[in-house]
């Protein structure tokens, strides 16, 4: 049991910027037990997000609490995975080789790719949100949810995705993460949802994520090869919007 919290805790150092300020194990078979937990982070953001909603209900308009939540998950995770998903931009679109691909992701500097996926980021965050916050009178259930979804498609990218390049952080969750850790998540995942929002929409949301998650993997794999850590943190985004449209549709 200890080595389990172990290997939670070690996610969330990694995934968040919750202040846990302890050294713990970080061999391989960590890193790999650590992606059980892939959901569990989605859903602390998500009952952070839900929480904000909870209170904010009456105080601003829907587009206001949506900018909030989004700047709260941001907050939280350090812009981790919008960060990625900027750096896939920069890269993906610079039209290069997969060597010079790979070259100008690893770069710290923001490209004007980047700077484009950041921004758009936020405005469908905030567009999107908006619109299920203002149309739905369940629309917290659906902030609570998705994040935990999203951080699922995580592991199950890392599963089927193999790495474009022979080191990175991505390397410690690619190939290495097993069809048991991807099951363990998705069950976990959709225990969740389904308690909270009833199978049909579970089943639903979570072949989104499938399907637009292989299309990336796909992607990426016509563009460097293979994916990278970078990958990662743009499918968690990609999903993440493409979740959001099918909300949206549903409501």
């Amino acid at each position: 049991m200890k080595k389990w919290i172990q290997n939670m805790l070690l996610l969330f150092q990694l995934l968040t910027r919750v202040p846990i300020n302890k050294a713990l194990p970080c061999e391989e078979n960590d890193f790999r037990r650590a992606s059980n937990f892939f959901p569990i982070v989605g859903l602390f953001i998500g009952i952070i997000q839900y929480i904000l909603c909870y209170f904010l209900d009456t105080a601003v308009t829907a587009y206001v609490m949506a900018l909030i939540v989004a700047l709260a998950e941001i907050i939280l995770t350090g812009g981790f995975h919008v960060d990625g998903f900027a750096d896939t931009c920069d890269g993906f679109f610079a039209y290069k080789g997969k060597d010079r691909i790979i070259s100008i992701m690893k770069d710290s500097r923001l490209g004007t790719f980047g700077c484009i996926a950041i921004v758009a980021d936020m405005l469908l965050r905030v567009l999107l949100l908006g619109d299920i916050i203002a149309d739905s009178a369940y629309s917290s259930l659906y902030i609570l949810i998705i994040p935990i979804i999203a951080r699922t498609s995580i592991a199950f990218l890392s599963y089927i995705g193999k790495p474009a390049k022979e080191e990175g952080m991505g390397n410690l969750f690619i190939e290495t993460v097993t069809i048991r850790e991807v099951i363990v998540g998705i069950v976990v995942g959709m225990l969740i949802t389904f308690g909270v929002l009833g199978i049909i929409e579970t089943l639903i949301l979570f072949i989104t994520a499938a399907l637009v998650t292989i299309l990336f993997n796909v992607y990426c794999k016509s563009k460097i090869g293979g994916i990278t850590g970078d990958s990662l943190g743009a499918n968690n985004e990609i999903v993440t919007f493409a979740l959001m449209i099918v909300v949206y549709i549903m409501m």
